[in-house]
């Protein structure tokens, strides 16, 4: 029997449909034999949620809500899930229906271990008049996930295809506003899974992930990375120097280089210890 925890506060009117939807989603996994924990219809605080979470720790999260970029929210003051307790999701699946969370938490989550983010990069829109069209295109990827067994991919695959159709029915009965709504959740989904890593725009997480692959290039933090690309050019300005000197005035070993030497080495065994521990 799987494990779930469906998570849907109500605290205002767009959380209300929110709510509606993830009813088909809580059935879905009723039928298909999920112990379910439900904190659903209703403000949440953060406490309950992080408590629901430690309860059980490899069941697959499913959030349906308000979120930002670098949380989801449990209430109109506090926060469910955000880079803070992101740890939270590490070894589970994460499903989400909330306003850009995978471009800040979503990576967050990856990085921290979690196996599956699925989740939008920018704000999540619909539109009154098509409210069927945008609950079919919210909740096909855990359908998918639950009643098909797809892979993550697959599921984010089919999610888009059943995009272009919803949107093409949308503009052939009139309905432009909501068929360019779409399309824009559509291009904003994402799903982060180890095969699937989140890109990225920084010239050092390139490096950390081009050097030591997907998994370990994310977990390195930012100040970490800036520190080993310092240490190496501080190296090879003084490798460059002391070759300059021996060329021009013979070779001799000095106490300096002895120094310089132990210090390359500690370095290099630290920094092997480190990546260890985050391989882990």
């Amino acid at each position: 029997m799987g494990s779930a925890i469906l998570i849907a506060p109500v605290f205002d009117d767009v959380t209300a449909y929110s709510y509606d939807w993830s009813r088909e989603v809580e059935k879905l996994l009723l039928e298909n034999g999920y112990n379910v924990l439900s904190l659903s219809g209703r403000p949440l605080r953060r406490d309950e949620v992080e408590e629901a979470l430690k309860s059980r720790p490899n069941a697959i999260i499913i959030f349906y809500d308000h979120g930002r970029e670098d949380s989801l929210l449990a209430s109109q003051t506090e926060n469910a899930i955000d880079t803070k307790n992101a740890h939270l999701l590490r070894g589970r699946e994460c499903y989400t229906l909330a306003c850009s969370s995978a471009s800040g938490l979503g990576v967050e989550a990856y990085r921290n271990g979690c196996l599956a983010y699925w989740g939008y990069t920018r704000e999540f829109g619909f539109t009154t008049d098509s409210l069927e069209e945008f609950r079919q295109f919210a909740n096909s990827g855990i359908k998918l996930r639950i009643k098909e067994k797809l892979s993550w991919r697959q599921c984010l695959e089919e999610t888009k295809k059943l995009a272009k159709q919803l949107i093409g029915k949308l503009l052939s009965t009139g309905r432009i506003i909501a068929a360019i709504i779409m399309q824009q959740d559509a291009d904003a989904l994402v799903c982060y899974t180890p095969d699937n890593p989140p890109t990225t725009k920084c010239f050092l997480r390139k490096i950390a992930v081009r050097l030591l692959g997907s998994r370990l290039g994310w977990k390195i933090s930012r100040k970490h990375a800036l520190a080993l690309t310092l240490c190496g050019a501080g190296i090879g300005i003084y490798i460059h120097d002391r070759i300059t000197e021996w060329a021009m005035l013979g070779y001799r070993l000095h106490g300096i280089d002895v120094g310089f030497a132990l210090t390359v080495i500690s370095f290099i065994l630290l920094n092997f210890e480190f990546i260890k521990w985050l391989s882990r």
